[in-house]
């Protein structure tokens, strides 16, 4: 059957369907602060027919440190006539500088083996989905929300200086020298800046070398559950 975890019965962390059995209480708290926030609303609802819906939340992955979770948030349309419609969205989850929860829509991680492996893995996977970058670059990045310095071996031949700064997502300001390549992929040097015009994140600074100016990579959802306070 598709979809179904081949390994998770071996280690009884996960169900046949790789969602993890034990949740960590933060990752509860996590869940209901982000459903208080409207992120989504589980239950189900049906009328007198057999129609109705049904919202589930599952988890996938979480880094105890990071204070960040992996969530699936299921939708399952039934009829008393037809097949069920099944729907999946996935998010990252946590905790912003100002305590507010935020939820980020990723890939979905349940068809990697590797995700698959750890709920820390998990969590891996779809940072490095988001930053576009390799699971090893992740502790080298330097990141304010949803934006981040990619550290890279250099600025690409192809790539040309540009007048800053630079804004990006309404409310991360880039100051310091910065290159646009062709494809519009944006790169900077040591000592460039990011500045939260929000004021909800602290500044951050390229600490040294060559860096790819990455927003956050946001998969496009279903319209049953949202991001939320990204």
């Amino acid at each position: 059957m598709a979809g179904l975890c081949t390994n998770c019965e071996e280690t009884k962390m996960r169900d046949q369907y790789g969602a993890l059995i034990s949740w960590p209480d933060f990752t509860k708290d996590l869940a209901t602060r982000l459903e208080k926030a409207g992120a989504w609303e589980t239950g189900i609802s049906s009328d007198r027919r057999g129609l109705g819906v049904a919202i589930n939340l599952d988890l996938y992955g979480y880094d105890v440190e990071q204070g960040l979770a992996v969530f699936q948030v299921r939708q399952a349309i039934f009829h008393p006539s037809r097949p069920t419609r099944v729907r999946k969205n996935y998010f990252l989850c946590g905790t912003t500088e100002t305590g507010s929860p935020f939820a980020h829509p990723v890939d979905s991680p349940a068809r990697s083996k590797r995700a698959l492996a750890s709920p820390q893995a998990c969590v891996k996977y779809v940072l490095a989905k988001i930053w576009q970058c390799s699971e090893d670059t992740l502790s080298d990045i330097e990141r304010q929300g949803d934006v981040a310095f990619v550290p890279v071996k250099d600025v690409p031949k192809t790539a040309e200086e540009i007048e800053g700064p630079v804004m990006l997502r309404d409310s991360h300001e880039v100051r310091g020298r910065l290159f646009r390549d062709w494809d519009g992929t944006l790169y900077t040097v040591r000592g460039a800046r990011l500045l939260h015009k929000k004021g909800q994140h602290a500044a951050v600074k390229a600490r040294g070398g060559f860096y790819r100016i990455q927003e956050g990579v946001r998969v496009p959802t279903w319209s049953f559950s949202m991001q939320v306070g990204d």
